[in-house]
């Protein structure tokens, strides 16, 4: 992936003339780029009155982009230290925004100019993120690549069922069988829709810690206390066994897990509850409860207690108000969101 100046962002209104604002900061508000822009359109017969969207592709590119080792006269500009006696070429605002961005120590100048930075595919490996001898191992009928592409559990479907005979196969048994292990680790955390190419930005916290979660297990260390908030948020209650069996195994190695949790079902597996309420913020820090699951059951001055047992619950009401207004939110994509259409 490589970040680049966005045309689309860099010439934000192209209905728009250069002359009127175009581009941002190149208008005749500023004078000493009206003037340059001006020249430009005279050596190459176009006016820079003439919307941006009617200007030709050739005039279009010349201005983004510069007039290469053309020169042009610019002698008759009048700058802040007098007029210009240079005859050159002309840079484009690109070029000049990208030398800008690179030379410039003033961080409020980077971050000005950021906004019309966006990321691409880098045009060598299309946004694989691989060189080509690395692109041109393949596994099958698939390169790296391909694989990342695909969901872990797609990935560990591939693995489980790719069969290499012979000598292939007795070199490459235990790594296949490195690898399986590991996708398995990040399908029992419910992590299997994921995909390998997912950039780390892009993950929510839980998913983050549930990946650090299952390289713990495949490092199999013990003696280690890991500590853990919330590890089932954002996680689909039908994963929640999963999360809870991982967290086993890894106490089972010889490992102190504690978890900072919420959920009923992570509550009722623990081996020790530790309850601090009574309320929440300034009405909580006190420890109310502890023990086992049945203690903290038992115990009348738990409110989690009281929950758990049946002794308070929340009510679902009978009948629910009707909805007159929604908010509609149409072909959401994006991350695990695949053209999702929704309805609140």
């Amino acid at each position: 992936v490589k970040d680049v100046f966005d045309e689309d962002r860099v010439v934000a209104n192209p209905e728009l003339s250069l002359e009127d604002g175009a581009v941002y900061g190149w208008s005749k508000n500023n004078a000493y780029f009206y003037q340059m822009l001006t020249l430009v359109g005279d050596f190459y017969n176009f006016s820079i009155s003439k919307p941006f969207n009617e200007l030709t592709e050739e005039h279009k590119k010349i201005i983004l982009y510069g007039s290469g080792s053309q020169s042009i006269d610019f002698s008759k500009i009048k700058g802040r230290r007098g007029w210009s006696s240079k005859k050159k070429p002309f840079e484009g605002i690109i070029p000049r925004m990208i030398r800008r961005y690179e030379e410039s120590e003033i961080r409020s100048v980077r971050e000005d100019l950021s906004r019309y930075v966006i990321s691409k595919p880098c045009l060598s490996c299309q946004g694989d993120r691989l060189n080509p001898s690395a692109r041109n191992v393949f596994i099958g009928n698939n390169n790296i690549s391909d694989l990342t592409k695909l969901t872990i559990d797609q990935v560990f479907n591939f693995f489980d069922s790719l069969e290499l005979k012979g000598q292939r196969g007795e070199i490459a048994s235990k790594i296949l069988n490195e690898i399986s292990q590991r996708l398995h680790f990040l399908i029992n955390v419910g992590l299997d829709y994921l995909s390998l190419e997912r950039k780390a930005n892009s993950l929510s916290g839980g998913e983050a810690q549930r990946i650090r979660l299952a390289s713990q297990i495949g490092a199999g260390l013990i003696g280690v206390l890991y500590i853990l908030d919330e590890p089932s948020i954002g996680l689909h209650q039908r994963d929640n066994q999963k999360l809870l069996n991982t967290l086993t195994y890894l106490r089972d190695l010889g490992n102190t897990v504690i978890v900072v949790e919420h959920d009923e079902e992570a509550i009722r597996q623990a081996d020790y509850v530790v309850d601090i309420g009574p309320g929440a913020g300034i009405h909580g820090g006190e420890i109310v409860a502890t023990g086992s699951p049945e203690d903290v059951v038992s115990n009348t001055n738990s409110l989690t207690g009281d929950y758990l047992s049946g002794r308070q619950e929340i009510s679902i009401p009978t009948k629910r108000k009707q909805a007159t207004d929604w908010l509609t939110i149409t072909g959401a994509s994006g991350n695990n969101l695949k053209n999702v259409d929704l309805s609140i």
